[in-house]
């Protein structure tokens, strides 16, 4: 088992502190954000990098994931998205899609994550795969004589598009396949994720 680093107790620090308000993100992608900031930090003091990590302990890393919270206030972190107003019309069509698209980036992020982390990546992309569902189940009563659209909390949807979109940034930059998935499939795979992604935060944003 690979020896545990300074960053990897660092991530673990910061994703407990987003997963408290029901937010997460891929490891990669909050390593960046740590690795940046030591960076960040180092240049500032003028110190090397290893100095730096001394001055970011965990109630520093936990301001960041805070201060992220902040970024992502329009998925609503901690709230019961369930209960939240239903603005957005999506069309069943495009239901299909987002669904489809949140189950290949939870593959993607699965492939990157370590074993005792997939559960954790599971319960995130379960949740919002299972909010759209009853979502949609919810409005098949109703709409009945015109089913071409249902209903979203734009904050279901802005979250889909965040998994969908980081799902999109491991594949394009080199990230971890999904097993049966070929290395020349990597470019088309990243270019439908991001465009699912960016096609769903576009209708949440004219809402």
């Amino acid at each position: 088992m690979p020896r545990r680093t300074w960053l990897d107790d660092k991530i673990d620090v910061f994703l407990e502190e987003l997963a408290a308000s029901g937010m997460h993100l891929d490891r990669q992608r909050a390593g960046e954000l740590i690795t940046g900031q030591v960076g960040a930090v180092a240049t500032l003091m003028r110190v090397t990098e290893a100095t730096a990590r001394s001055y970011l302990d965990d109630e520093i890393i936990k301001d960041m994931a805070r201060r992220m919270l902040f970024e992502v206030v329009g998925e609503r972190p901690g709230a019961d998205l369930m209960e939240a107003p239903r603005t957005v019309p999506l069309p069943l069509a495009l239901v299909g899609v987002t669904v489809a698209a949140l189950a290949e980036a939870m593959q993607v992020r699965a492939a990157n994550e370590p074993p005792d982390h997939l559960g954790d990546v599971i319960t995130t992309y379960a949740q919002t795969l299972s909010g759209l569902g009853q979502i949609t189940a919810d409005a098949a009563p109703e709409r009945a004589g015109n089913p071409a659209e249902i209903l979203f909390p734009p904050a279901l949807l802005r979250r889909a598009a965040r998994y969908i979109s980081g799902a999109a940034d491991l594949a394009a930059n080199g990230g971890n396949l999904p097993d049966g998935v070929p290395e020349t499939a990597r470019n088309q795979l990243a270019a439908t994720l991001r465009r699912d992604a960016d096609g769903l935060m576009a209708i949440t944003t004219t809402d």
